[in-house]
């Protein structure tokens, strides 16, 4: 068969069209950084690159949950060891104030210690979170929960559910709780004490010199002590709970963003080199395609 200058024109042609449609597509996908610049250039990696992107801001939106929170279990947990501190001291003044020998002077001292004492606790119980919530009121997180009485009583206002946010896809954590669930009240047999209630019958015990009374008080503020141990033990468990939660999160969040990176992210290099062979061919086409116009000129001249 005969090769005609016609059909080698085509050819050059056809392989030009080529290069330059592959040059402005290398060209397009080095603007972008991208592998892809259209869902037809490779439907199926484009399908698996929104499956990631959708499931990278779930993560996000975790995170953030997450984060958000810690700010109520830490605030949660800085109260509950400053109560702790004020509930050890409580213990001391109830040790001494059940005491047998102890002077009128010396009753009224620890009387008003314990005064002083209960009304530190209902600052603590009313703690707010960097969030401006109110980290023991419950789904009532924006008034304050407890009330000192002009009588001495202390009233909680509070909501008895928990304010619960998502931190995963199917967890949820308290980020503010129900203040009788940390402060709790005391119960024995039919009779329930409340926590501040037994500050006062303390204190009351030890204005009127009722040693009976206080010697139960001690009996009382002992298991306060122990609820305060106990409730303090929870939250910082609930603090771990949060900090697994968030490595994990954040581990999966990275190997999301590796395998992203992988399927959508343009290897610049590479990218670069074929862009360089691509514009070669079409300076090759584009010489053969000179010399074949001279070739031509020559058979039309003879």
């Amino acid at each position: 068969m005969r090769v005609s200058t016609g059909m080698i024109y085509s050819q050059l042609t056809e392989r030009m069209s080529d290069n330059s449609a592959e040059m402005a597509k290398m060209q397009g996908r080095l603007s972008l950084g991208k592998k892809f610049t259209r869902p037809s250039d490779g439907p199926d990696a484009v399908a698996r690159i929104q499956a990631l992107e959708s499931r990278l801001k779930r993560l996000d939106t975790d995170v953030e949950s997450i984060a958000r929170a810690r700010i109520g279990v830490d605030a949660q947990a800085k109260a509950m060891q400053a109560a702790s501190e004020l509930m050890d001291r409580l213990k001391e003044v109830a040790l001494q104030a059940a005491s047998t020998s102890i002077g009128e002077g010396r009753r009224q001292a620890l009387a008003e210690e314990v005064n002083s004492i209960k009304r530190s606790l209902v600052d603590i119980a009313n703690t707010r979170d960097a969030d401006d919530r109110y980290v023991f009121a419950g789904i009532n997180s924006s008034e304050p929960p407890y009330t000192l009485q002009g009588d001495g009583s202390v009233v909680y206002t509070g909501a008895a559910a928990p304010l619960r946010v998502r931190v995963t896809d199917v967890g949820y954590e308290d980020v503010t709780v129900s203040g009788p669930t940390v402060f709790k009240a005391i119960k024995n047999g039919e009779i329930t004490t409340g926590f501040f209630e037994v500050m006062n019958t303390l204190a009351t015990s030890l204005d009127t010199d009722n040693e009976s009374v206080r010697v139960q008080a001690l009996a009382q503020v002992d298991q306060l002590v122990s609820d305060s141990s106990a409730a303090l033990a929870r939250v910082g468990g609930t603090q771990q709970r949060l900090q697994l939660i968030e490595d994990q999160a954040i581990e999966t969040k990275l190997r999301a963003q590796e395998t992203l990176s992988s399927i959508r992210d343009l290897d610049y290099a590479s990218a670069l080199t074929e862009l360089q062979k691509q514009e070669v061919l079409l300076q090759a086409s584009q010489s053969m395609m000179a010399r074949m116009a001279q070739l031509s000129l020559l058979e039309v001249l003879r």
